[in-house]
């Protein structure tokens, strides 16, 4: 009987000894995952204000990127680079490298908020406050007065009736500010913006 109680409790000591061990390997396990943690998070955490301010900067072209109501806190997946580069080269190509004349109207308040360099040139202004000031709040002031009837009439039906990434393409005469008027062709895009509404995209082509 001692015998089999000695033998139980060698069996039973193996086992807590099994189990201790098991314990062991898993806490350091534990503790190792959590300093890789520890040591991902020192990562994304700025050393001094400079850096603070380039995460936070990383993170709002982040949120820029992705719309209207979105946030984003900065993590080393962000690349600020190639987001600062895909944003600013953006910008950078439709300001001054795009050969065709581009107008962006908001719909709601009829006000132009894009113009590019072509299309200050077609319009004969060096600056776009010189733009915008003869543009005032009407389409129709770019419009020779003779087409004016015809296009406040097309454009109406166009928008009221318009679908997302709907199109419609005529053309018509141009008052330029230095009062010059010329035929182009106008290919007009209405599209809905989650951050600025409802936008016609305008490019003008000399016809």
């Amino acid at each position: 009987m001692f015998k089999q109680l000695r033998k139980a409790n060698q069996n039973d000591y193996l086992l807590i000894t099994a189990t201790l061990i098991l314990l062991v390997v898993f806490n350091l396990s534990l503790l190792s995952y959590v300093q890789g943690q520890q040591k991902a998070a020192e990562r994304d955490q700025a050393k001094d204000y400079e850096e603070a301010l380039k995460f936070a900067d990383a993170a709002l072209y982040e949120v820029k990127i992705a719309g209207k109501n979105n946030f984003a806190s900065y993590k080393s997946s962000l690349t600020e680079k190639k987001h600062h580069n895909q944003l600013g080269l953006g910008l950078r190509v439709l300001a001054a490298g795009d050969p065709t004349p581009l107008l962006v109207m908001q719909m709601d308040t009829k006000e132009a908020i894009y113009v590019n360099k072509s299309l200050l040139e077609l319009f004969g202004c060096e600056l776009s406050s010189e733009f915008y000031d003869y543009y005032g709040q009407s389409l129709l002031n770019l419009i020779s007065p003779g087409d004016q009837a015809r296009v406040k009439e097309e454009f109406t039906d166009f928008v009221e009736s318009a679908v997302d990434e709907e199109r419609f393409r005529g053309d018509c005469q141009i008052l330029t500010a230095d009062a010059r008027t010329l035929r182009v062709f106008c290919d007009i895009k209405y599209s809905v913006n989650q951050r600025y509404g409802a936008l016609v995209y305008i490019s003008f082509v000399l016809n």
